[in-house]
Order: C-alpha cells, then sequence, then structure tokens
C-alpha cells in the first residue's frame, strides 16, 4: 500500500496551522482518540478568522474489515443500529457540537481521513456542518457497501475518497460552483466514491446506486 505521504491531499494548496489556537482542541482530541482508538492530529486551514475549518487525521490500528465489525457491535465509534436505522449522531458529531459551544468563531471540518493497516478514508466537506452531520451514516454505508466495493471481497482499495463527481457533470459550470459555494445536499456523499487499488493504474469511481465499479474521468474536491 502506497506510504500516506506519497497520496494526493497532500499536495492540497492550502496553509495549515499545525498549532490551532481553539478552546477545548486538546479536549477535543482526546475524545476522538478514546472513541475511535486512534492517534489523531488536528490542523487549521483556514483563511478567514471568523470561521475555523479543520482538518482532522485519524491514525487507526485497524484494518479496515476490523473496523466495519466493530462499528456494526457498537465497540467502534459507539454507533448503534436501532430497529434497522442508523443513529445520525455519532461520537465524533458529538464532540465537535461542544467544541463549538466553547469558541465564538464557528468550528467546521474541512476533511476527515482515517488512516487504517490496509486502507484508508478520506471525506470532504460539501456543504456546512456536513462530515459532522453525515459522518455516521457515511461509515454505515462504507459497511454496507464491503463486498461490492471491494469486488466481491478480493481486493480491498488503499483509499476510499468521499465523494466524487463525474467529470461529465461539469460541462457547465453550475454544479462546481455549487461546490465551492457549499450549496450541495447530503445525497452527494452516496453517489459516487473514488477507489484506489494496487491493481488499478489511476483511481476508479464506485457508483453507489449501482453497487458496481465504473471507469472513467472523475472530479475531486482537492481545493
Amino acid at each position: 500500500m502506497p506510504n500516506k505521504q506519497d497520496n494526493f491531499r497532500y499536495n492540497l494548496k492550502l496553509k495549515l496551522d499545525d498549532n490551532p489556537q481553539i478552546v477545548g482542541l486538546v479536549e477535543f482530541r482526546k475524545s476522538l482518540e478514546k472513541e475511535y482508538f486512534a492517534n489523531v492530529a488536528i490542523r487549521n486551514c483556514s483563511s478567514d478568522s471568523a470561521r475555523q475549518n479543520l482538518v482532522i487525521e485519524m491514525d487507526c490500528n485497524l484494518k479496515l474489515v476490523e473496523i466495519l465489525f466493530h462499528l456494526q457491535k457498537g465497540t467502534w465509534g459507539q454507533i448503534y443500529p436501532t430497529q434497522n436505522n442508523w443513529s445520525k449522531s455519532s461520537p465524533f458529531s458529538s464532540a465537535l457540537k461542544t467544541l463549538n459551544k466553547l469558541n465564538n468563531n464557528g468550528i467546521d471540518v474541512e476533511e476527515l481521513s482515517i488512516f487504517l493497516r490496509d486502507s484508508s478514508i478520506v471525506i470532504k466537506h460539501i456543504y456546512e456542518n456536513s462530515i459532522e452531520e453525515q459522518f455516521g451514516k457515511i461509515l454505515h454505508t462504507i459497511a454496507e457497501h464491503y463486498v461490492y466495493y471491494t469486488k466481491r471481497l478480493t481486493e480491498t482499495p488503499f483509499e476510499i475518497y468521499i465523494p466524487v463527481f463525474e467529470e461529465d457533470h461539469f460541462e457547465n459550470d453550475n454544479k462546481l460552483k455549487n461546490i465551492r459555494n457549499g450549496n450541495n445536499n447530503k445525497k452527494d456523499y452516496f453517489e459516487y466514491w473514488g477507489l484506489y487499488f494496487d491493481s488499478e493504474k489511476d483511481a476508479v469511481i464506485y457508483d453507489l446506486k449501482n453497487k458496481s465499479i465504473i471507469y472513467g474521468d472523475l472530479f475531486m474536491l482537492n481545493h
């Protein structure tokens, strides 16, 4: 599996502050480390002092299938299924809400990455508080589709990038403008994901609706 430092997201042209001055940030980090069995790094990529946009990285010493097993048992991230429905809340969401209450400036998450022993999951912000709101459902969906995006259990992607958009959707600029202005909605998380496999030269697209891997140009939120 490629070293995470070689990954494209480390080429982002963002000014990252490794020591953001945010009240309660240490407690927030410790809460995430406890709930997700991870070492957590948090950086600030804000260009606007009125709002703090965080880049969060969780290093978790488990394989993808292991976290999905513990997720469904309720022993990782404490997200329990109730009557076949998954809670919209998560320890991540609760901790971020607490952090926001302690600070005058709004705090949101620009990117959340979970680095595992055999894979990584990268979730990008697509509208205000989108990661906080959808994190639990995204994890559940990753578990639900595991058989399909692993090519019927034959190969685990070394990265899952959420979400991506097909390039031909950008023939006019409206979709791109919506992304940049934060006017997307939650369904965009559950249409297409980008997958990286050792056996594939380029990234491929996972189509959630059809539960299939497709090949073509894609647009990633690399901003």
